[in-house]
């Protein structure tokens, strides 16, 4: 069935309904000309809107090797400094000791452009720089 057939099938609430849910270019055209064909005005199509976060840049690997609780700890450490992180492969060699050797561990990948400064803040936390000594004060919770 072509999408001109299927658009004629629907009735005027279903295709204005499919029309504002968002369609491709070629999509909303072939939908805006069945609306004209029955006298409907056709809701404009939405302008892609630019995300909120610049592009940093390509994904890569910043650490690999880790255990699940070793990658999200990095990436939180990461998050923290302001670098963008996500972790990989951290449910699946969870499960089998195994898988965890044939895929490397859990891995960390950081934005291209935010490479040096993740490698640095890495650098800093296998040196111990951001462990807490024993006689840290978290200070006056409210409790």
């Amino acid at each position: 069935m072509t999408l001109k057939a299927f658009f004629s099938k629907l009735t005027d609430d279903e295709l204005i309904a499919r029309v504002q849910s968002g369609l491709t270019t070629e999509a909303h055209a072939i939908a805006r000309d069945e609306l004209e064909r029955r006298g409907l005005a056709c809701p404009p199509l939405e302008e892609a809107q630019e995300p909120d976060e610049p592009y940093l840049g390509d994904m890569v690997l910043l650490a690999s090797n880790l255990k699940p609780t070793e990658a999200h700890l990095l990436a939180s450490y990461l998050a923290s400094a302001g670098i963008q992180a996500v972790t990989g492969d951290t449910n699946t060699v969870q499960i089998n000791s195994l898988w965890s050797i044939a895929l490397g561990g859990a891995k960390v990948r950081v934005p291209q452009s935010q490479l040096l400064e993740a490698k640095q803040v890495l650098k800093a936390l296998r040196r111990g720089d951001l462990t807490l000594n024993e006689d840290f004060d978290v200070g006056d919770r409210g409790d």
